[in-house]
Order: structure tokens, then C-alpha cells, then sequence
């Protein structure tokens, strides 16, 4: 269903918004791509999360990630364009960890400046409530400058931390260059990170899961009343529903508890945990 509204947001699938939450809010997903093994799968559409955490530690090479071609981006531009639309703000993964922004930059091209680029400075969902903000206020029929002031305030109050269970992904995939060099045995550390400005950091490891979750809902708690939370993890379904049951009160959106997107678990692995809020 096309939005009625004169601004329509797009944003790419690794901001992970739940499906419901993309139909209700008229978003826009354009599909990242994952290798496995040879075959190249639809991020999201193409390859169901369990089955690739099932096969992610038997898999003979490491999987790999993609942005889609500018023409996906193109025609989804375009067909927004042509149904009315008249500007588009499209959000997307942080330039600095994933080419995402250089490929939609040449789809935008053709546009002119009906076509808007957002650097979310962010992943998963701490893009994703960008993304959700934006689509909420253009529902409401804002303007454009309306629509994107409310998601350069909602990129200013995202907090971001997770667990990672084992370093060998993200070593794999060199996207941290504090990660490149040999490891040795801190591959079996619990990595606690944060995701600001577009930057991973690192925040600290610990040698057992369960110190590291208490230090994650620490830092959670630190943060005060919430709008938005969301539970993110690779693979563990019963243990992030038990976080979000713990932090639920702190949210005024009940908590969105998701399985990180393929395009994102190449890169973690499984038993990952993180948390995503965004302040009031």
C-alpha cells in the first residue's frame, strides 16, 4: 500500500524493523545481499534466520555480505516518485561500516533533490527507530524539513551496546581494526561493545556470559525513561524475551525483541546479544 503522505521514507534491511512494524508505518526495505557458500540470498527474504545460524558454524568458507545495485534502489525511487511521492528521505547503515551510502548515492543521482541521503551512523535497530521516527512524523503529514529534523533528533538519542559470544566472525569479517590483528585466546572473551557516531568501540570483556549480560542491563539502566527498546540477538530467542521482560518497565513502547538480520549475523555469530534504546 503506497502512503498518501508527499514524504516517504526508505531504508535498507539492515535497520531490522520488524515486519509489521515496515507495513504500518509505510517504510520502504530494499534487501541487502548474503553469500553462503556460493549461493547469494535476498537479505531477509530469501534465507530464514534459523536456518542460517543452524549452518553458520559448519559452513565450509564464511559468508558474505552485499549492498544491493543501485537499480534496486532505483526502481524503488522511482515507483515511489511516480505514485505521488514528492520527496524521499532514504536511511541508511553507517557509512562507515558498510558501503551501503556510496551505492544508493548513485541511484540518487537521477533524482535531483527529490532523493534525501541519511546517514543513520548506526545499524540494526538504532537505525531502525531512525527510521521509524521519520515514517510516524510523515504519516502525520509533516513536512520535509519537519520529517527530517525528527530523525536527525532521534540519530542524537540512540544508545546501542552488545554482547558479541565469540570475536572469530567479526575478525573474519575485518571491519574493526582494533580486531585485525591475531587475537589468540581472547577469542573466547565475551566482547561487550558500542555503536556511536557510526563507530564500534569496545566497552570492556569478561570471561563469563553471565557477567556480561549484568553489564549490559547496568549500562541499560543508565540510561533513564526510554520512548523505544528493542532486544537484539542472534539465535536466542528465549533468553533476549527474558531481558526484554526485565527492562520492559523502563520503555513506553513495549520492547521489540528481534533476530538480528543475516546481513548483520555474518558478522557477529551466533549467541549475540545487544540493546538498543532511544531516549525520551
Amino acid at each position: 500500500m503506497v502512503p498518501k503522505n508527499t514524504v516517504a521514507i526508505v531504508t535498507d534491511s539492515i535497520a531490522d524493523i520488524p515486519p509489521e512494524e515496515v507495513e504500518a508505518l509505510h517504510i520502504t526495505v530494499v534487501p541487502a545481499l548474503v553469500t553462503v557458500e556460493g549461493k547469494t540470498y535476498l537479505d531477509g527474504e530469501e534465507l530464514s534466520r534459523d536456518e542460517f545460524y543452524r549452518r553458520m558454524p559448519s559452513l565450509s568458507e564464511p559468508a558474505t555480505t552485499a549492498a544491493p545495485s543501485p537499480l534496486a534502489f532505483e526502481k524503488v525511487y522511482r515507483r515511489l516518485l511516480s505514485s505521488g511521492v514528492e520527496r524521499i528521505l532514504s536511511i541508511h547503515v553507517a557509512s562507515n561500516l558498510s558501503g551501503m551510502l556510496n551505492t544508493v548515492h548513485q541511484a540518487a543521482q537521477a533524482f535531483g533533490d527529490r532523493i534525501h541521503l541519511f546517514d543513520s551512523k548506526q545499524l540494526s535497530l538504532g537505525q531502525g527507530f531512525q527510521a521509524m521516527e521519520a515514517a510516524t512524523a510523515a504519516l502525520k503529514d509533516a513536512s520535509f524539513e519537519s520529517v527530517l529534523e525528527t530523525t536527525l533528533t532521534a540519530r542524537g538519542r540512540i544508545n546501542f551496546i552488545a554482547m558479541i559470544n565469540t570475536l572469530e566472525y567479526l575478525k573474519r569479517s575485518g571491519r574493526i581494526n582494533w580486531l585485525r590483528a591475531g587475537m589468540g585466546d581472547l577469542l573466547r572473551l565475551k566482547l561487550l561493545v558500542r555503536v556511536a557516531d557510526g563507530v564500534i568501540e569496545r566497552l570492556g570483556m569478561t570471561r563469563t556470559r553471565s557477567k556480561a549480560l549484568s553489564q549490559l542491563l547496568s549500562l541499560a539502566n543508565s540510561w533513564g525513561p526510554l520512548k523505544r527498546l528493542a532486544v537484539l540477538h542472534s539465535a536466542i530467542p528465549e533468553e533476549a524475551a527474558n531481558v526484554a521482560d526485565i527492562l520492559r518497565h523502563q520503555s513506553s513502547h513495549p520492547p521489540l525483541v528481534v533476530d538480528v538480520t543475516t546481513a548483520l549475523g555474518v558478522h557477529i555469530g551466533p549467541s549475540a546479544i545487544g540493546l538498543v534504546g532511544l531516549s525520551k
